[in-house]
């Protein structure tokens, strides 16, 4: 008895760009693979959109792809009962072939009273939905339940999850499902997730973890607590360069076992993070144009795709380089023949920015209002030029908040004709 395991395909990410087939391509793979692996019912663990309304291009494809398991022969499942939630809600339709059961991500979350799009595929009978409701399924091997909690916002899902307590199934096979951030495995670093791996309910069999876009294998409360990661490559950081995309197939024979499958559709990626210190435009240009060329040399492993690179510049410019100079739209043109490149600049300090960035943290922590800061910025810059002591600041401000532009211009122009006539030795 074989279940498949797949998370966060984030069908219609990247629309309108050479990747906007790739997500598709991918789930499509992960479905019809588990399915020849002998799946009698998949588990998708949120996020199947990348959008709360997904445009019809992309639900089309979608419902193509999701309506496969259907038809593939007759599941050995059997749908006994259910917990807190209305056997109405499930179609007949969902239980005809292979039964598809998902949760929804953030990503598809929407206000309490709307429908979301993992819902509406529960209407159309292409996969039966949980959050905070539990299927129990006769199976050839016993029973089987998943218990499954859809995405809250990560500040109360500690509150939420406990709330929720959900209980095991006794004489069952026991499957904990969730969309959420967990201790330290979290889909950024900015997110502070209030759940931690102690927090998830004892005496499951199973844990499992969408939202998560890298795989990564851990334990709670002694059993397997397995994240599959994303079918496409999202965020497209070093993790997801060094970790395969795939799926899980899990096998209940006595106990459960499971192994991870990876994807052959997926296109190759490569990343690489580069330091400078002081560097002019052009040596930036060399550099990244052969960090970008040697990249394209490392081996391939799906050549019918152009392959993703991704360069993070990080460091400093030269003093007289400015960020705006690097023009990185050249090299992206130049490889787009041999590679999708990605090059981030946002790293990159400009002289003196490090400064500014610093300032706009102080008045941030000092609370400082909206025209405090723009008065300490404009003081700042007028500083840098050495027109500070000629101007009275405040003033000038003040004449450009009540929009008195031409009397702005004035005293602007005259402290000008001032400074001429110094630099031309005049009184």
């Amino acid at each position: 008895m074989k279940l498949a395991v797949i998370a966060d395909p984030h069908l219609g990410t990247k629309w309108g760009t050479p990747r906007e087939q790739d997500s598709f391509v991918q789930l499509r793979e992960a479905i019809e693979k588990s399915l020849e692996l002998g799946a009698q019912l998949i588990i998708l663990l949120g996020d199947i959109f990348d959008t709360r309304i997904p445009r019809q291009e992309v639900w089309a494809q979608s419902m193509r792809i999701l309506s496969i398991p259907a038809a593939h022969g007759r599941s050995e499942l059997r749908l006994s009962r259910t917990i807190d939630k209305n056997p109405d809600e499930i179609s007949p339709v969902a239980l005809r072939g292979i039964p598809v059961v998902a949760l929804h991500g953030n990503h598809e979350r929407r206000t309490r009273g709307l429908t979301n799009p993992v819902e509406a595929l529960e209407a159309a009978g292409l996969l039966i939905h949980l959050h905070h409701n539990t299927l129990v399924f006769d199976t050839p091997r016993g029973k089987l339940a998943i218990h499954g909690m859809s995405n809250v916002p990560e500040q109360h899902a500690r509150k939420v999850l406990a709330t929720w307590n959900p209980k095991p199934v006794k004489g069952a096979i026991n499957i904990l499902s969730l969309h959420q951030s967990v201790g330290q495995y979290v889909y950024s670093s900015e997110e502070l997730p209030t759940l931690d791996v102690p927090d998830l309910p004892p005496g499951f069999d199973l844990y499992l973890c969408g939202h998560i876009h890298y795989r990564n294998e851990t334990t709670a409360h002694g059993k397997p607590l397995l994240f599959p990661g994303g079918t496409e490559r999202t965020q497209l950081l070093q993790v997801e360069a060094e970790t395969p995309k795939g799926f899980y197939m899990v096998e209940m024979d006595d106990g459960l076992k499971h192994d991870f499958v990876e994807l052959t559709s997926v296109r190759d990626f490569h990343y690489a993070e580069m330091q400078f210190d002081g560097v002019s435009v052009s040596q930036l240009n060399e550099s990244v144009r052969a960090k970008v060329q040697e990249l394209l040399e490392r081996p391939r492993k799906n050549s019918e795709k152009l392959p993703l690179i991704r360069v993070r510049l990080l460091g400093t410019l030269a003093k007289e380089a400015s960020r705006s100079d690097f023009d990185e739209r050249a090299i992206i043109q130049e490889f787009a023949d041999r590679a999708l490149v990605v090059v981030g600049k946002a790293d990159l300090v400009a002289p003196g920015l490090e400064e500014k960035i610093q300032l706009l943290r102080e008045l941030k922590e000092r609370r400082a209002s909206i025209d405090e800061t723009a008065m300490t910025l404009l003081e700042d810059n007028l500083r840098e030029a050495g027109c500070t002591p000629m101007f009275d600041v405040r003033a000038l401000y003040g004449l450009l908040v009540e929009e008195r532009e031409e009397e702005a211009f004035q005293s602007v122009l005259e402290v000008v004709e001032k400074l001429v006539k110094i630099e031309l030795g005049g009184s």
